[in-house]
């Protein structure tokens, strides 16, 4: 999905740091758009797999795939109610993907006084200018560490490395490369 970089308040109300030079924080969440791609994109599949459950039930007793009893068994369910209902469980098994998916997101904002990690309503990690010491990606994850050296969050966050490290050091924070 494309990451963002918005310019304006978070939508889950992270609120709290100051303007930068250009008078934003930088805020990195799934749009609207992202997560009406998730969702699109997982419902289908689900109706997909509902739809095509006796197909692959017939695949998975030819060949070793993952819990292939159990779809083999799933696929020889066949009267009329089963038919019919299984695009609409799917669907609905897709959907409960897509609210997984968004929810496991981690926002980051980057603000001139302080970095916030997570949603407002889940308490999230402050983390103030004062005791910010350095921000990098380790094996994929972003690092952030404190004055004292010790290591403040380490994990995944919306946005792309390139636009999250420019937006730390546009502000003036310090960005290390491992």
């Amino acid at each position: 999905m494309a990451d963002r970089e918005h310019s304006t308040a978070h939508p889950n109300g992270i609120s709290g740091a100051s303007s930068s030079a250009n008078g934003t924080a930088a805020v990195f969440t799934l749009g609207r758009a992202d997560v009406a791609v998730i969702g699109a994109v997982c419902v289908a599949i689900g109706v997909a797999l509902g739809f095509f459950l006796p197909a692959l039930g017939s695949f998975a007793a030819r060949f070793p795939i993952p819990f292939g009893d159990v779809v083999e068994k799933l696929s020889q369910f066949d009267q009329a109610w089963v038919v019919i209902a299984r695009p609409f469980i799917g669907a609905v098994l897709g959907a409960i993907a897509a609210v997984v998916i968004t929810v496991s997101t981690t926002p980051l904002r980057v603000g001139d006084d302080e970095i916030l990690i997570g949603r407002d309503d889940d308490q999230p990690l402050r983390i103030s200018r004062s005791s910010f010491s350095t921000a990098y990606y380790d094996g994929g994850k972003l690092t952030i560490l404190t004055a004292g050296g010790h290591q403040a969050y380490k994990g995944d966050v919306e946005g792309k490395k390139d636009k999250v490290a420019e937006a730390f050091t546009s502000r003036g924070y310090r960005w290390g490369e491992i």
